[in-house]
């Protein structure tokens, strides 16, 4: 079943428009499955995958003439480009380091220059006949030059925390294997299945002048590593038919199917708070998932409930506030 899924899948993404770029992941109800497509250069191609992968599906297909004579997985390998990265935060960090010992050591002076000060024995002289005002004036610039010390200091703990977030996330970007395919073909298509869940069923419920609602299944993407194009399929793994395919950027929301649904048993109020309940039936050929619904008394937002999961011809009671 999985290979001829992943088959079928680079099939699929191989002939959907717009989506000719080399890297790509389909994402389903349960499911990530992602393709690459790479040229052969002198008879070997490598790609740094994911370390997501689900053991047992990767599958690698030479595209036109030719043939796989092997494939290797192997522990990921920095590219020039991502050390040259690492690279530039290290020497960022190491600069605010360098920055972090001469405020230390800026600190250690003034702090001498303000006991230094305060420790002083005022004597009136010809020249000074305001020993004390000398005296305050020297320890307060003393003081002045800490303040602006530990402001520095904060600032830069404070970019500091920033780079070793961003070197982690660099290191990252490195972890995962690398396939590396010897190959007389002078392409080659890789597909694989990650161990990540696909979208996350949400709806939008829009309540209609004429008595009835009109339903939305949303698929909210994930925040998926790498630069893939994404593509959102409207079914699950085992459909070898979806219906829905659209393009996607991470994180983002996209509308798999509208429905037009009567409703029954409307009551709205509106002292002090809106409050509404109703119900619907499930009238559609496929089951509603457990989600959140954005409740909508036609285009004036509510607030949200939570739908649970109802088979076809079952009914939908919606009720908000929630209890």
């Amino acid at each position: 079943m999985l290979f001829r899924l992943l088959i079928t899948t680079g099939l699929l993404l191989l002939t959907t428009t717009g989506f000719a770029a080399q890297k790509t992941a389909s994402i389903y109800s349960d499911g990530i499955i992602i393709k690459e497509e790479a040229a052969v250069i002198k008879g070997v191609v490598e790609l740094v995958l994911p370390s997501s992968i689900k053991e047992h599906s990767l599958r690698v297909k030479p595209i036109g003439n030719g043939k796989i004579e092997q494939v290797e997985l192997l522990p990921a390998r920095i590219t020039a480009k991502q050390q040259k990265t690492m690279d530039n935060l290290e020497e960022q960090k190491n600069r605010l380091q360098d920055r972090l010992k001469a405020l230390a050591d800026k600190e250690t002076v003034f702090i001498a220059a303000a006991k230094s000060q305060s420790s002083k024995t005022p004597r009136a002289t010809k020249a000074n006949p305001n020993p004390m005002a000398a005296i305050r004036q020297g320890t307060d610039f003393a003081i002045t030059q800490l303040e602006a010390v530990n402001t520095a200091r904060r600032q830069t703990l404070k970019e500091l925390k920033r780079l070793d977030e961003a070197i982690f996330a660099a290191q990252n970007n490195v972890t995962g294997q690398t396939v590396r395919v010897l190959a007389t073909a002078n392409k080659v298509v890789i597909t694989a299945l990650l161990q990540e869940n696909g979208w996350v069923p949400a709806y939008d419920i829009r309540l209609q002048k004429d008595g009835n609602a009109l339903v939305s299944l949303l698929a909210k993407t994930p925040l998926l590593a790498g630069d893939y194009n994404l593509l959102v399929i409207g079914s699950s793994l085992d459909d070898s038919q979806p219906v829905v395919q659209k393009p996607a950027k991470a994180g983002s929301i996209v509308t798999i199917s509208q429905w037009n649904m009567a409703v029954e048993g409307l009551q709205i109020s509106h002292n002090p708070l809106v409050s509404c309940n109703f119900t619907f039936k499930n009238l559609t050929p496929v089951p509603f998932a457990t989600g959140e619904a954005a409740i909508y008394l036609e285009d004036e937002y509510l607030g949200k409930v939570t739908l649970p999961a109802v088979e076809p011809d079952g009914v939908v009671s919606v009720q908000y506030p929630p209890m």
